[in-house]
């Protein structure tokens, strides 16, 4: 029961009855819309149809484009979204969707008192080893909505970073190829920044002054108010005040601002300032979770929804800076962004992209589900290798040395699944006479800002001025969609 008499809210219902409906929605919104797992079908269960790969049909899927499935995979057919990753608020996938989409894992979190040590996570224990070795090289995602006071997560900051400590710790001792992400507030605003600068303040003192590991940085960005219950019962629709932040309002909204685009692509563009300034510059940035949530009958018809959905793609697929973007995917602000969400019985919040019957399946695209399936229709794939960084170390050596050479080789492209290339180091352009220095490094990569390091050990380098390259896909085996940077050079002298 929602506390205190519901307003009119500035006039933008007719009826109090209107209020009072859209509070119920909200709430139901933000305790029920996804995250229950006795609410999410499970993952593997007999009778489930096993899709071929995608790229088998001439329409590889897109890394970039996830959803957030709250629908047995089998019921809602997600290769005609054509997209190439999904999460379903667990740690356990669908073997049916191995073949052509990644799952990602969330671990949710739960805060069961006020002490740092107080909290559990789950899956724990036996169950969360055997997910991580289900998964190698995973992207796991720490919570869900930790920031959303009452409902989903919930966790103070310093309980989070807690939380967060252990977990990291556990992931990549099994798994140091895995990827964790930190984060996932309900929407990167001032006041949740606030929050997560309590969470990095608390990992420090928690862990003598050390800066909190993160491989990369997971947000919602859903466009809701931020107003504390206790202080305005009648318009605390929306996101609330994070826990343990001391404050009655943060962003005022209108429900009408759902679907502002600008105000959307203006969050992003703060969170990757925020990382910056933080230490996290270039790191992955996943939106793992934003659409429409008013209804239809506030004005947010398939029409409004599909408006938004196509310039929130149009946008994070090219929105680039070279300061905060991430070097390893051209500079793209976004790696990777998944849509609310595939359906629900009820259809009780908007952007679902299949609709049906409850147990009539499968269901039939949505409106939504139909524009999502044509925007990716579209789009070809594309694979973008290149260095994103040389160097050398010692950089300046003052004698005969041992040189340890690095490259990082990046993929910028579409692909979801591996593409293998070899990579070489040169002593000298190699279009001009350069000479090879060591062996072939055969290097896999997927699209979408991953990257690997290649080294090798130049011993006993005597006196000199050198130009050193590195050429990925040296053999020129992968069709690219640009091949102009796929070299990289840096002089360096050796000894006076």
């Amino acid at each position: 029961m929602i506390k205190g008499e519901f307003k009119r809210l500035k006039g933008k219902w007719k009826s109090a009855f209107a209020v009072f409906s859209l509070m119920v929605l909200m709430v139901l919104l933000f305790s029920f819309r996804r995250e229950s797992p006795a609410n999410i079908a499970s993952a593997g269960s007999s009778g489930e149809i096993l899709y071929l790969p995608l790229v088998q049909n001439g329409t590889a899927p897109q890394c970039r484009f996830g959803v957030n499935v709250i629908q047995n995979p089998a019921n809602v057919q997600l290769e005609k979204l054509r997209l190439g990753w999904y999460l379903n608020y667990q740690a356990v996938g669908s073997t049916q969707l191995s073949n052509w989409a990644k799952f990602v894992p969330v671990i949710r979190l739960s805060q069961t008192g006020p002490n740092v040590q107080d909290f559990a996570y789950s899956p724990s224990g036996t169950t969360l080893l055997n997910a991580i070795a289900a998964n190698p090289g995973a992207d796991w995602l720490i919570g869900n909505e930790p920031d959303r006071k009452d409902f989903q997560d919930d966790m103070e900051p310093h309980v989070y970073a807690a939380a967060y400590a252990e977990l990291y710790n556990i992931i990549k001792t099994a798994d140091p190829q895995a990827r964790v992400f930190a984060g996932t507030i309900v929407q990167p605003t001032p006041i949740r920044l606030q929050y997560l600068d309590m969470v990095l303040n608390s990992y420090a003192a928690q862990n003598s002054g050390a800066k909190m590991p993160v491989d990369g940085w997971s947000i919602h960005n859903f466009i809701l108010n931020e107003v504390s219950c206790d202080h305005d019962p009648g318009n605390c629709w929306g996101a609330e005040i994070p826990p343990g932040v001391n404050a009655d309002v943060g962003e005022v909204l209108d429900v009408q601002d759902n679907d502002n685009i600008d105000r959307f692509k203006q969050r992003i563009e703060n969170f990757r300032q925020w990382m910056y300034d933080r230490g996290y510059a270039g790191l992955p940035l996943t939106v793992s979770e934003y659409g429409i949530l008013m209804p239809d009958w506030l004005g947010f018809d398939s029409n409004r929804v599909n408006t938004f959905m196509n310039a929130s793609f149009n946008y994070m697929k090219t929105a680039v800076d070279p300061i905060l973007g991430n070097p390893n995917d051209n500079y793209k602000l976004v790696q990777t962004w998944s849509w609310f969400s595939t359906g629900a019985v009820g259809d009780q919040f908007n952007g679902y992209l299949f609709q049906g019957a409850e147990g009539v399946y499968p269901w039939g695209l949505s409106a939504m589900g139909q524009n999502y399936a044509s925007y990716t229709a579209n789009l070809v794939k594309e694979v973008d290798l290149y260095p994103s960084a040389l160097a050398s170390s010692p950089a300046s050596p003052t004698e005969l040395a041992d040189l340890t050479l690095t490259a990082t080789i990046a993929n910028s492209g579409t692909n979801v699944f591996p593409e293998n290339f070899v990579a070489r180091f040169y002593n000298g352009n190699p279009q001009t006479g350069g000479t090879q220095l060591g062996s072939d490094q055969l290097v896999s990569l997927e699209g979408c800002g991953h990257f690997k390091t290649v080294t090798y050990v130049w011993e006993n380098v005597p006196s000199g001025t050198y130009q050193i390259y590195v050429v990925v896909d040296a053999l020129g085996t992968v069709a690219e969609s640009s091949e102009i940077n796929n070299s990289k050079m840096i002089s360096l002298t050796v000894g006076n």
